[in-house]
C-alpha cells in the first residue's frame, strides 16, 4: 500500500526493523515470509540495500511515522506495528507482534479511547509462526464499551482475552518462498 499521508518531519525508523521482520513481501526482486527478517536487514540498524530497495519498501510506513504518537509507540518499543491499511477510511489496525508492558499502559489505553471517540474502527492482528498469515479481528464493539466507559480493568481483561484468542487461531501458510535478488545489491547468504 502506498501511503497518501505525509511523513512527520525528523521522525525516522532508527533502529526499528519490525516491518522488515513481520510484513510479508512477495515481489519479483524480494520475497520474504511473514515473521522472517529480510536478509537485507541488519538487526538494530536497518536496510543494507537502502539506496536500491524496492519501491514497496520506499513507500510503506507504519502509522508511527505519520501520526503524532509518542516514541513509546515506535514498533520495536511498543511491540505494535500500527498498520496504515484502512487509515484513510477510518480504521486502525494494531498488529501486536509481541506483548509488552506498553499494552497495559495508560498511554495505550488513552490513545485507543481517543481514536474510538473520533469514530475510528479498531482492529487487532497477531502473527503466527514464521511463514503464516497473521490473523485479524475488528474489535471496536468488543473493546469499545470498556474504552468509552473508562473501565480500565475490563479493557485489560478484554484485550488479554482477544490476544489469547487470536494467538490460538489455526494459522494458514502465507505461501511466500524467500527470494533475495534486489538489483545492484551486494550478495547476501540466505
Amino acid at each position: 500500500m502506498t501511503l497518501d499521508l505525509p511523513l512527520l518531519p525528523d521522525r525516522t525508523c532508527g533502529e526499528c526493523v519490525e516491518c522488515c521482520r513481520f510484513i510479508p513481501l512477495d515481489l519479483p526482486e524480494l520475497a520474504k515470509p511473514t515473521g522472517m527478517l529480510c536478509a537485507y536487514c541488519v538487526e538494530g540498524a536497518g536496510c543494507s540495500v537502502h539506496a536500491v530497495r524496492p519501491q514497496t519498501c520506499r513507500t510503506w510506513f507504519c502509522v508511527w511515522r505519520v501520526v503524532e504518537l509518542s516514541d513509546d509507540w515506535r514498533p520495536d518499543r511498543s511491540g505494535i506495528i500500527v498498520r496504515p491499511d484502512g487509515l484513510t477510511t477510518g480504521e486502525i489496525t494494531l498488529y501486536v507482534v509481541r506483548e509488552t508492558d506498553f499494552l497495559r499502559s495508560d498511554a495505550f489505553y488513552r490513545t485507543l479511547a481517543s481514536w474510538l471517540e473520533q469514530g475510528l474502527s479498531l482492529a487487532l492482528s497477531v502473527p503466527g509462526p514464521v511463514g503464516t498469515l497473521p490473523v485479524r479481528a475488528v474489535v471496536t464493539d468488543y473493546l469499545g464499551v470498556a474504552l468509552t466507559s473508562g473501565d480500565r480493568p475490563m479493557f485489560d481483561l478484554l484485550l488479554a482475552n482477544t490476544l489469547m484468542s487470536l494467538s490460538a487461531h489455526a494459522f494458514e501458510p502465507d505461501g511466500v518462498e524467500p527470494r533475495f535478488a534486489v538489483p545492484d545489491a551486494p550478495t547476501i547468504g540466505v
